[in-house]
């Protein structure tokens, strides 16, 4: 069974229709056995086979019963069926057609039987059986040619099996009804009007005798209407559609429609519309279900306004059920609206002008807004995915403002133009799809566009590939826009970080070079790139890509591409337009469109050329192709040219190789044809090899040489590899030392220099040797590029001074080219072999523990002392102390308590001392004479005045 949408409903209608049929027989079975001969078909082939008329309790034998009728000469119903005259014969069902003149063709159902529903017929001979009018407005035909018995077998998972089929074999029905059948949906809308039905099917022996077969299904006169009646009148386009359909059974494709195995097919409306109308099939045939959709487009424009809308994706949907019992055609209410895939508006006023986009990409919403304000404009692009499967709400915002010329000036010529912003919750960027944007130019449009709403769906759909939903990370950035010279070199840059599980910085930009006027220009130059910042591994690649670009008319396209690499895997690659067919990618490098030209703008002669030069830590490539092709009718010229090198820096090493031809052609032939081919490498020993051939238009003369010259390279006699390591590591800058952070004792300034100086070292620090002039520990073959005798060099171990050896060590690494100690075993290996590998450069020395004096138990005695509390100081108060042992703190403070000194108390505040507070008394605030109150405090002598209503006032008592 085929895996497309046409095999999957073939194979869907015969397991449904077998099963359908075998549980419909299962159940009248009883019914069956009792039932006598129908001598009506006593002439026929099958006489005493056919039993006679069954009146069924199955739901789907109801459906077969409906379609039985009787006519003068003929006659159609469900009857019983044996599959021989014998009475313990298998018995079953049977839909039996005959014209009543022995011409008789029969569906037979035996639930027992293997295959269990079979297709006969016998009798024809070239006529058919006259149309027979059955119930609700049907009639039958059937007819053919049956020199012998046609026997088919049906199972519900394989093809056909053939019983009996004779040369010249052919037997078809066709059940049609002209009449149109009520309107399917709501009344007035949305609604499908079926209107003439035709279904039929045929089986044929084909010329090798082999069985052909094949059904179809016809609609016409229908119509489907979208808009309810309400809004028909309302609506200024008609969205009533015409309903022609025409299906099929083709083999080795299954059902198509329209010709097309995709079960899609476009119906024409009026004024250019069109209706879509697919069926969406199951993956498993246990579904006995499928669904139409209907949907079109629509573009309104508002009466007395100017505004446009235009909605996409606009209909409804209904399911067909193959269920046995239940209606092939649903309940008006089962009719699902379709949800729009996309809308857009448009506003047009003297003072504001604007467009707007809005699309459903899978569960997610994005769109693009423009609006001009003269003379300022915006644009946006935005992304929202809803929370769902445990996943949060996330959104993306890209906005960003263009400012009239000469924008805001900023000295030498430079403008800024534009600024924006980049904004999204729950987002991340995939790298991958930007690269993917970058190439195909889909990034250019999202940084400042000037038309997002019409720059076409694309763009809008990439968002969403390019800053994915991701739980916990945050994208955000500025974005500005800079021209030059009247906007002749305009760049756009948005700086991104991705803040997520690790901080990424990511630049997206645009530059466009336009001359010699950005409104009509002759060199037209746009470069949408692409920079990728990891500061964890670390690296930097900058991917860049020429989409859109032209020369004087002539399309300019190709790749570019900066990656610099350190950390395990360091690498160095540059590149524009790709490298050397046998060079392998290094890791993390996509693969790169070669740099490309189109030459003439002459539609029949076709002049394109291509480039490409890459740069990597080993390697040097370079190359270039011209491909010439000027014809007419298959009449004319045909010529090539190309060229490509490697460079390998070591071992040293070059592959070239360059090839041509040119040929004449008429009608596709060709009359006269010349190529050469040539490849040249070395050195020690340098190979040529060449092949060359003249092509005639009878005849083909080719002729090859290979040609080897020179020796391999002496052998260079290397440095004392042990004499230069030897020098490296008596390098005062080799060696280092490093304390170990214990201050256990303090140390003078000079003490301190020398430290510094390394003249002395640490008591309790290490000490550590570094070169880098060879790896150690691995055996060694090259050394200062050129071959030296196998040998391994090594730091087995260290000692601090005589008798004093080292606790441990630990090695040291550093990055080593393996191409410079280490010769490769063949031209591949050189090129794919890591650019450098970490490996032992030196030791670090760490010393013993300090061993200190032997423990002694010791009795503790203190001396009792009484301290005199001052009561003119106040009690000292300890200040912060740093490197202060804890356990040594009691003691401490008893010193410090005796001495008093300002390393450990801090200075006693002054005290200022101020003489008791005068008495006060009451005087007469008339006479000033003293009252009987007499003299008291200050706050008794404040609220007894207080009670004195005024007539008192309190003083000193020497002022009475």
């Amino acid at each position: 069974m085929t895996e497309d949408a046409g095999g999957r409903l073939l194979g869907l209608l015969s397991h449904t229709f077998v099963g359908v049929l075998k549980d419909a027989a299962a159940a009248v079975m009883q019914d069956l056995i009792g039932l006598p001969v129908d001598e009506r078909f006593a002439a026929s082939p099958y006489a005493g086979r056919i039993l006679q008329s069954v009146h069924p309790n199955h739901p789907a034998l109801a459906v077969l019963d409906r379609l039985s009728g009787d006519a003068d000469t003929a006659h159609a119903g469900l009857h019983g069926w044996r599959d021989a005259a014998a009475d313990d014969a298998p018995h079953g069902l049977a839909y039996v057609a005959t014209s009543g003149t022995g011409a008789v063709a029969l569906l037979a159902v035996v639930p027992q039987g293997d295959p269990p529903v079979t297709v006969r017929a016998a009798g024809f001979s070239g006529g058919s059986i006259p149309q027979l009018p059955l119930p609700g407005g049907f009639t039958l035909t059937v007819g053919g040619n049956t020199p012998g018995e046609l026997a088919v077998g049906i199972t519900a998972d394989a093809s056909p099996a053939v019983l009996q089929l004779a040369a010249e074999s052919r037997i078809e029905m066709t059940l049609a009804r002209s009449d149109p059948a009520e309107p399917l949906g709501v009344e007035g809308g949305p609604a499908v009007q079926f209107g003439s039905v035709s279904a039929g099917a045929f089986l044929a022996a084909g010329p090798a005798g082999e069985l052909e077969r094949g059904g179809h299904l016809g609609l016409a006169g229908g119509e489907v209407v979208l808009a309810p009646g309400f809004l028909r009148g309302m609506l200024p386009v008609d969205l009533a559609f015409p309903l022609e359909l025409d299906m099929r059974v083709a083999p080795g494709a299954g059902v198509v429609m329209g010709g097309s195995p995709s079960l899609r097919t476009r119906l024409p409306g009026s004024d250019g519309r069109w209706l879509d109308l697919a069926l969406q099939v199951p993956e498993t045939p246990d579904t006995a279900a499928i669904r139409a959709s209907f949907e079109t487009s629509l573009t309104v424009a508002l009466p007395a306004a100017p505004v446009e809308i235009q909605v996409g994706g606009l209909g409804f949907s209904l399911p067909l059920s193959l269920r046995p019992g239940t209606p092939l055609l649903p309940k008006p209410a089962e009719l699902l609206p379709a949800v729009p895939d996309g809308a857009g508006v448009s506003l047009d006023l003297p003072v504001v002008a604007g467009s707007g986009v809005l699309a459903r990409i899978g569960d997610d919403l994005a769109g693009a807004l423009s609006v001009r304000i003269p003379p300022m404009s915006a644009a946006a692009f935005g992304v929202l995915s809803p929370a769902r499967g445990g996943d949060p709400l996330s959104f993306l915002v890209i906005m960003g403002a263009t400012f009239p010329p000469p924008g805001v000036q900023i000295g030498f010529g430079f403008a800024i133009t534009g600024v924006g912003g980049v904004v999204g919750v729950n987002r991340r960027i995939d790298r991958d799809a930007l690269m993917r944007a970058v190439a195909d130019g889909t990034a250019a449009q999202v940084l400042f566009p000037s038309d997002p709403a019409g720059g076409g769906r694309g763009t809008i759909e990439a968002l969403p590939a390019i800053f994915p939903a991701a739980r916990g990370s945050v994208v955000s950035g500025p974005m500005f826009q800079v021209g030059w010279g009247g906007r002749m070199v305009t760049a756009s840059v948005a700086v991104l970080a991705e803040a997520g599980r690790q901080v990424r910085l990511t630049i997206m930009g645009k530059l466009v070079v336009a001359l010699p006027d950005p409104a009509a220009p002759l060199v037209f130059l746009q470069v949408t790139f692409a920079g990728f910042i990891d500061p964890a591994e670390p690296s930097v690649m900058f991917v860049a890509g020429l989409a859109g670009s032209h020369l004087v008319g002539a399309p300019l396209t190709g790749d570019l591409m900066l990656l610099t690499r350190g950390g395990d895997d360091p690498a160095l690659v540059i590149s524009a337009g790709g490298f050397h067919p046998s060079f392998p990618l290094p890791r993390g490098v996509p693969p790169l469109r070669r740099l490309s030209m189109d030459l003439c703008p002459v539609p029949w002669i076709e002049l394109r050329c291509e480039a490409y030069f890459a740069l990597t830590t080993n390697t040097l490539q370079l190359g270039a192709a011209l491909e010439l092709v000027a014809e007419v009718s298959g009449c004319g010229l045909r010529g090539f040219l190309e060229f490509d090198a490697l460079v390998q820096y070591s071992p040293f090493r070059f592959v070239a190789d360059m090839s041509g031809g040119i040929a004449l052609r008429a009608f596709g032939r060709t009359l006269i044809g010349v190529s050469l081919a040539f490849h040249l490498e070395g050195p020690a020993p340098y190979l040529a090899r060449g092949r060359g051939s003249i092509d005639l238009f009878l005849f083909e003369v080719s002729f090859d040489f290979e040609i080897g010259w020179g020796s391999s390279a002496p052998q260079v006699v290397g440095r004392d590899v042990g004499k230069d390591l030897r020098k490296a590591l008596e390098e005062p800058a080799a060696w280092r030392s490093r304390g170990s952070g214990r201050k256990t004792f303090e140390l003078t300034t000079q003490s301190e220099k020398a430290l510094d100086d390394a003249t002395v070292v640490d008591a309790y620090g290490t000490v550590s040797v570094r070169q880098e002039i060879v790896p150690l520990g691995v055996e060694i073959q090259r050394y200062g590029g050129v071959p030296v005798p196998a040998q391994r060099w090594d730091l087995a171990d260290g000692a601090f001074a005589e008798g004093e050896p080292a606790e441990h060590t630990v090695e040291i690494r550093a990055d080593f080219a393996p191409g410079m100690f280490v010769p490769s075993r063949s031209d591949d290996e050189s090129m794919t072999k890591e650019a450098f590998v970490r490996l032992r450069a030196g030791l670090e020395l760490h010393p013993q523990a300090a061993a200190g004096p032997e423990f002694r138990p010791a009795d503790l005695a203190w001396e009792e002392r009484v301290l005199a509390r001052d009561i003119s100081m106040p009690e000292p108060v300890p200040s912060p102390v740093d490197r202060l042992v804890v356990p040594e703190l009691l003691d401490a403070l008893i010193i410090a308590s005796v001495f008093r000194h300002p390393r450990w108390w801090t200075a006693p505040e002054m005290v200022v001392a101020i003489a008791a507070a005068p008495p006060v008394a009451a005087a007469s605030k008339w006479s000033m004479a003293a009252s009987e109150l007499g003299a008291a405090t200050g706050l008794e002598m404040t609220q007894a005045v207080a009670g004195s209503h005024g007539a008192l006032m309190a003083v000193e008592a020497w002022e009475m």
